[in-house]
């Protein structure tokens, strides 16, 4: 028999045992197995760091298997209240010893003194002379008159608050002049203490390495004081008593000024800063002095405070100025969206010349004068509207109102002024550009988009490029308008300062007049296959330009299209001669020969030789080879008419082979070729009867001697076969 007894028990710490008994031959009763007491070592503690936990943990010495754990948390670090100095910057230091940092960052001078840490420079070597007081003999302060002779790091300069226990009160007159030889063109950085209210005349001229330098607590900056400084960024005065004339002339790297006010403000002041961007007078600037911003048209931001009131007239400010505004406390002016008007807003004062896009006058505003050109030469403006209180917009007979506001696509005329009215020329009264689509409800749908991410904008109906306010320097335009092809507009890119190069892809098909004119620092172009016509004056003043590749795509090349292009030295050309031959160029100045040393490149990549043979043509292009390095032209198959001055001012070409199927060649060798000798394939007969064959001096120069074809020798007259070899013989 068969006994099976189940016991179950629980015992300290939640433990189960299960006892089974079976054939035993009895039953017994269960064994409390012995409870198992640790004895535990001592605890090894692995300390935490300020990043990661820390373990204590202890072993059992009877059974190692039983370990017991606590978890030690990350300190976590703790900065120090004080800064820590060295000469290269400031941190925060962990306290815990980990050697970590905080708020790590280089020193912030004013005054030579860190201004979050405290560090202070130690003052430079410098030379002094005394400065006297009213009586002319108690030393007031002393001025700095340059580096001591044993200076050798003349690469920042610190100037103390005191010497002698007296103020360091200014900089004296060409302290360090670089001509004068005290200056250095090392010297990279200026630390001036608020003692210093004083800086004398050409007192830092032509120190072309510094950058930095505070001036908010100087009074008086002389004439010239930084005149020539060619790496100053940037410039912060505080109030002025007198501001000299040249003080910052020729700063080219000079892009931000502040300055809070000024009594005397002279002329020529930020003159010759082509890199100047933006300039904010104060409050106490009422008005600024003749020729501040002469040869600076970079200047894209002004601001005003409420005391200006200086007379504001077209050429008051730079035209490079996209902006202005005036402190809404000016009792005179006020700004709505960059333009400047009269207080009340009833008339325009200034529209910045630079100003882009969309452009709309205030309500209010009764009159646009052509005698203040408020929008004479406003090339960047996409979109105007007149709100219905303009009751007069004087064209004038010079048509002056809008002339040469090429990019303007569209107006929103909300007054009952005909803009589309025409003068007896037949041009429109107000010169508006051609093309521009009418609105006279701000309901209407614009066709002018906004600039996209790159800066492009586009007259929508069209699909033609309209304009392009980026400033890359290496730009690729779209690869189609809402998946077409498309045109590039009248003056879109004219004087984008940033090309240096442009590629035009294959699927834009005609580039505008003037649509490159004016960019001077562009260097190279890159034409696509698929383009047919550049435009009139499209390359025109790009002065840098060396190197551009043409598509044998191309049927037209405007008049004027690389006038001033005399950097040109290499021309790809994707086609033949024959194919170049036919191009229909308007004039001289549309190849890429004439006044210039380029070298045309054909299709086989081979430049152009000094023999060419063109045929397979009816016509040969006005003004194709216009200034041609050539020597000889053969005037093949197919050729009835050779353009007007085809090969004028060929200065090496002597020889000419015209082919017997040549109707016309009326003034297109009279010019400057020094043409010797004319194989007509003809007899004489008929070339008399050709258009330029009569031998007049508009057809030939006179140095040129006529030869013609016959197939046996004459015995007499100038003739000339083919010999065994094809090449021209006499007889």
């Amino acid at each position: 028999m068969k006994h099976v007894r189940v016991l179950g028990a629980l015992f300290a710490g939640a433990m189960a045992v299960c006892f089974c008994l079976s054939g035993c031959g009895g039953e017994k009763e269960p064994q409390r197995p012995e409870e198992h007491v640790h004895d535990w070592g001592e605890w090894q503690i692995t300390a935490p760091t300020c990043e990661e936990k820390g373990e204590k943990k202890r072993v059992c010495k009877t059974d190692s298997s039983h370990v017991e754990r606590e978890e030690i948390p990350a300190l976590g670090h703790k900065w120090s209240k004080e800064w820590t100095a060295e000469a290269s910057g400031h941190f925060r230091e962990c306290e815990n010893g980990c050697g970590e940092r905080s708020e790590e960052g280089e020193h912030s001078f004013q005054n030579g003194k860190c201004k979050v840490c405290g560090y202070a420079l130690a003052p430079s070597t410098l030379r002094y002379e005394e400065v006297l007081g009213e009586d002319g003999k108690t030393v007031v302060g002393y001025s700095v008159s340059g580096w001591a002779e044993s200076v050798t790091d003349r690469t920042q300069l610190v100037i103390p608050a005191e010497h002698d226990g007296k103020p360091v009160i200014a900089i004296g007159e060409s302290a360090f002049d670089v001509d004068d030889g005290d200056g250095d063109e090392s010297l990279y950085s200026v630390y001036l203490p608020e003692s210093v209210k004083d800086i004398g005349s050409y007192a830092f001229y032509g120190c072309s390495g510094l950058k930095n330098v505070n001036l908010e607590s100087v009074e008086n900056l002389y004439e010239g004081a930084f005149f020539e400084c060619t790496g100053l960024e940037k410039a912060e005065l505080g109030v002025l008593e007198m501001l000299g004339k040249y003080a910052f002339y020729g700063c080219a790297s000079l892009k931000y000024v502040k300055l809070e006010g000024v009594e005397v403000f002279e002329e020529q002041v930020m003159s010759n800063c082509p890199a100047l961007e933006q300039v904010e007078f104060g409050d106490g600037v009422e008005a600024f002095a003749k020729y501040t911003f002469y040869a600076s048209d970079g200047v894209r931001y002004l601001s005003f405070g409420k005391a200006f009131s200086q007379e504001v007239t077209s050429d008051t400010f730079p035209t490079g100025l996209e902006r202005v505004e005036v402190s809404e406390h000016n009792a005179l002016y006020t700004t709505e969206e960059g333009i400047l008007y009269n207080k009340d807003k009833t008339e325009i004062v200034c529209v910045p010349f630079s100003i882009k896009g969309r452009v709309k006058i205030a309500d209010g505003v009764k009159a646009i004068k052509a005698d203040t050109a408020h929008f004479k030469g406003h090339r960047y403006i996409t979109s105007l509207t007149i709100p219905a209180s303009v009751t007069s917009i004087d064209g004038g007979f010079m048509k002056e109102s809008f002339t040469n506001c090429h990019h303007i696509a569209e107006v929103y005329n909300l007054t009952s002024i005909d803009l589309t009215e025409k003068e007896w020329t037949g041009e429109n009264t107000y010169d508006l550009p051609e093309g521009v689509v009418f609105h006279t409800s701000l309901a209407e749908a614009s066709i002018v988009s906004d600039p996209d991410e790159d800066g492009f904008v586009w007259q929508t109906e069209t699909g033609a490029l309209l304009a392009y306010f980026g400033s890359e320097t290496e730009l690729t335009l779209p690869n189609g308008y809402n998946g077409k092809s498309y045109t590039v507009g009248y003056y879109a890119f004219q004087k984008t300062e940033s090309l240096e190069k442009v590629t035009v892809p294959a699927q834009v098909l005609a580039l505008g007049e003037s649509c490159f004119s004016g960019c001077e620092n562009l260097k190279e172009v890159a034409l696509e296959e698929g383009l047919e016509e550049i435009g009139t004056g499209a390359f025109k003043d790009c002065t840098a330009l060396t190197k551009i590749a043409i598509p044998k795509s191309v049927k037209k090349i405007g008049a004027g299209a690389f006038a001033s292009c005399n950097a040109l030295e290499r021309v790809n050309y994707g086609g033949s001669v024959s194919e170049w031959a036919a191009i229909d160029f308007r004039n001289r100045l549309a190849n890429v020969f004439d006044g210039k040393q380029a070298t045309l490149y054909l299709g086989d990549g081979k430049p152009l030789p000094e023999k060419i043979v063109i045929e397979g043509i009816e016509k040969i292009g006005d003004n194709a080879f216009y200034g041609a390095p050539l020597k000889e032209v053969v005037i093949g198959k197919g050729v009835k008419q050779i353009g007007q001055d085809s090969f004028s001012y060929c200065a090496e070409l002597k020889t000419v082979v015209l082919g017997k199927e040549v109707e016309d060649f009326y003034h297109s060798f009279a010019n400057g070729s020094p043409i010797e000798k004319v194989y007509y394939e003809g007899t004489e007969e008929s070339w008399q009867g050709l258009h330029g064959g009569d031998g007049g001096s508009s057809a030939l120069p006179r140095s040129a001697k006529v030869f013609f074809f016959a197939e046996q020798n004459p015995q007499n007259g100038d003739a000339w076969h083919y010999g065994s070899n094809g090449e021209i013989e006499e007889w």
